[in-house]
């Protein structure tokens, strides 16, 4: 039996061939082939050159990866990844009128178990812009407020400046850099450190974190020197304020600043009552506005604390007079030392024309009754005409606000005993008599007229 086993050889062979065959039918039969998608291929960048030699920066649209489509057999597609490829863009073929790079894509490993595959992303967008270079001034922000009468009156910031290189569209962003120090109830100098911030002009942070900006410097060492300061009354000294062109008046003067802050010497503080400004109106025809710069009026040893305006701003109000005329009829007329003997006529109309310079608004409040009108004629012993000053006042309300006149009224007086009494006669009793006027209405509309 033996014998026969060893001494058949060629039917061993046959077998071996045979199942080997038989294994080959199997596996095309329960491991056939797929196809299937390989993400997330980074995408390596050559030739930078092309571009930063011109002082231009880079950057990839969307997504730096690729992707293939592999058919392999189902047994190997677990063996199959993204390592086993190579993206490549050369920014020397970037086309400029889209932007678009074509993607190079190579098999690096286990191109055995690869049946084939197809390349998907065929190219990706390149965004181009100009690198710039600015510098700008390390500012200083005081977060919190310092104790009641203590300013800050010096500021040094080392270094004073930061060197930024920035992407065109990052640098457009950046409108100031400044270092935050808390100054929160301090009363001594500040020493500290901070961090170089970047603000838009709208004071926002800027959060950069395009790792192709550059700064000269991320932090900045800041020194505040802190003092006490004195709140100093300002004084409005006016002259010439009854000297002002004729026709005008003065009314009063502006000052929106009343008190400013100053540092020094207690000494000097102490003894330092007000910054008085001094204006002369004389002759002046209108408002007049006047600048003052604060520091002409501190002595020696103080100045203004930081934060305080340098300047003062006074507008003085001189406005123009207007005239206004009241006639004032008979009845309203206060006639004193009359003598029943004899009649009493005022002018022609029996009334008396009282005229008011003042300011437009004041005069348009005022009203007949507001004004008083008596005429003495207790000097007059018989008929005739007379020439007699009215003596003319207003309501207590307006007494400040106007000038009054009356021209001289025309007194024309009769006797009694004539018998007869000339049209339009007074009686020297309101009880006795009846005013006749020449067409005129008690309390009559007053006439205006403005003085140019």
């Amino acid at each position: 039996m033996k014998k026969k086993l060893t001494n058949n050889l060629l039917l061993k062979i046959i077998s071996v061939i045979a199942a080997f065959l038989l294994w080959m039918v199997v596996i095309n039969i329960d491991n056939p082939t797929d196809t299937f998608t390989i993400s997330n291929i980074p995408i390596t960048v050559q030739n930078e050159n092309a571009l930063t030699d011109s002082n231009l920066t880079y950057e990839v649209v969307g997504d730096a990866t690729a992707s293939v489509e592999v058919t392999a057999r189902r047994t190997d597609r677990r063996r199959i990844s993204a390592d086993d490829f190579e993206a490549t863009i050369d920014l020397g073929e970037i086309y400029a009128a889209t932007g678009s790079v074509a993607v190079n894509i190579s098999v690096v490993d286990n191109g055995s178990l690869i049946r084939s595959w197809t390349q998907i992303t065929r190219s990706v967008e390149v965004h181009v812009e100009e690198m710039q270079t600015r510098e700008f001034d390390i500012e200083v922000i005081q977060a919190g407020e310092l104790e009641n009468s203590y300013t800050v009156s010096g500021i040094a910031v080392s270094p004073e400046k930061v060197r930024v290189t920035a992407p065109e569209s990052i640098m457009d962003q950046i409108d100031h850099a400044a270092v935050q120090v808390s100054v929160d109830g301090a009363t001594d100098n500040i020493s500290a450190s901070g961090e170089v911030k970047f603000y838009r002009a709208n004071g926002e942070e800027l959060e950069i974190t395009d790792e192709r900006v550059q700064v000269s410097t991320e932090t900045a060492e800041v020194s505040l020197t802190v003092v006490q300061t004195n709140q100093i009354p300002i004084v409005v000294q006016v002259t010439g304020q009854d000297d002002v062109a004729q026709g005008y008046k003065y009314i009063t003067y502006q000052c929106e600043t009343q008190t400013v802050a100053v540092t020094g010497a207690k000494s000097l503080i102490a003894n330092f009552d007000n910054i008085t400004l001094e204006a002369d109106l004389t002759g002046a025809s209108g408002n007049i506005t006047r600048t003052y710069r604060i520091s002409d009026y501190l002595p020696e040893g103080l100045e203004l604390a930081e934060g305080q305006p340098e300047t003062v701003e006074v507008v003085f109000q001189v406005e123009q007079l207007a005239t206004r005329s009241f006639r004032i009829d008979r009845d309203q007329i206060n006639m004193t030392g009359t003598d029943s003997n004899l009649s009493y006529q005022l002018g022609t109309d029996n009334t008396v024309t009282v005229v008011l310079e003042g300011l437009s608004e004041d005069l348009e409040q005022v009203t007949n009754n507001d004004i008083s009108v008596t005429i003495d004629v207790s000097a007059i012993d018989g008929a005739g005409v007379y020439q007699i000053e009215p003596e003319v006042t207003v309501s207590e309300a307006y007494e400040s606000y106007f000038e009054l006149s009356a021209d001289t009224v025309q007194v024309t007086v009769t006797s009694s005993d004539s018998g007869t009494e000339p049209s339009g006669s007074a009686q020297a009793s309101e009880s006795e008599s009846e005013s006749s006027s020449t067409g005129t209405e008690t309390g009559g509309e007053p006439q205006s007229t403005e003085r140019e």
